[in-house]
């Protein structure tokens, strides 16, 4: 928990992401983002832009597009507040 926290930076969209992957209809798309999470600069609102903007509040989105997109551009793409992000993961995702 203590890591979530940390995680989130203080941004309440970022920590609501992370809790909803600890629970029980996220833990299946949480053991695929939290291992490659521990290696990305995706942090705080970054994490929220990911999860909201990137994703639509989905989480076995954040799950696809953390597995298909290679680390720099999801960092990239996570740290555009203008949505700018969406065009450049496009690709790596299904829908």
């Amino acid at each position: 928990m203590k890591q979530l926290f940390e995680w989130s930076k203080g941004n309440p969209g970022a920590l609501t992401f992370l809790m909803s992957l600890m629970a029980e209809e996220g833990l299946a798309a949480g053991m695929v983002i939290i291992p490659k999470l521990e290696n990305y600069n995706i942090r705080g609102t970054d994490l929220y832009i990911l999860w909201s903007d990137l994703c639509g509040r989905d989480v076995d989105r954040v799950a696809e597009l953390i597995s298909n997109c290679p680390q720099d551009i999801l960092e990239d793409a996570c740290s555009r507040q203008d949505y700018s992000g969406r065009e450049m993961v496009k690709q790596y995702q299904s829908s």
